[in-house]
């Protein structure tokens, strides 16, 4: 399964056709914008532990060299829709698919940046520890549960756990 109504909190268990998924659209998007470009799968979908939103999340990571309107412009008239920073600074949301059914968030972010960083450790992270993976759940089943039709709130309710990973992955490494 694939695709979800937007605002929509629905988790469904991994899905091993998310990964074929997004060799597809990053393949799509590689023949699309004709650069050397790094496309990368992120969020619940890319880490087989964990029950998702079946929309597959990924990052683009922009270079001072890449023309990033040239780039807006091609996605916005290849089925992607801009959504601007949707209130998160640093970063560019397009998404693709109907209201009634979304089925990618693509993320375009400076690929030196904090954000990007973490998008990797975190994901990285979750498939190097289980322990982390089922607290993970936990939490997302709590929420959605919580909140069914509240995308930001179920989203604004995971940050802590994701901070705080965040925090001691990065303290680890500077041990």
């Amino acid at each position: 399964m694939l695709g979800l109504k937007r605002g929509i909190v629905k988790l469904i268990p991994y899905q091993k056709q998310w990964h074929n998924e997004f060799i597809k659209e990053k393949t799509f998007l590689l023949k699309l914008l004709k650069i050397k470009i790094d496309i990368v799968h992120i969020g619940s979908t890319a880490v087989p532990e964990l029950l998702a939103k079946p929309i597959i999340d990924i990052i683009i990571g922009l270079t001072p060299n890449i023309q990033t309107e040239q780039i807006y412009k091609i996605l916005s008239e290849n089925r992607y829709e801009d959504r601007g920073e949707e209130g998160i600074s640093e970063r560019r949301l397009f998404v693709k698919g109907s209201e009634h059914e979304r089925t990618h968030h693509l993320h375009i972010i400076d690929k030196d940046s904090d954000r990007w960083h973490n998008y990797l450790l975190f994901r990285d992270y979750l498939r190097q520890h289980k322990s982390a993976c089922k607290e993970y759940n936990l939490l997302k089943q709590k929420l959605a549960k919580k909140y069914p039709t509240n995308r930001e709130e179920y989203t604004n309710g995971k940050a802590d756990f994701i901070n705080k990973i965040l925090n001691y992955v990065e303290n680890r490494q500077g041990q």
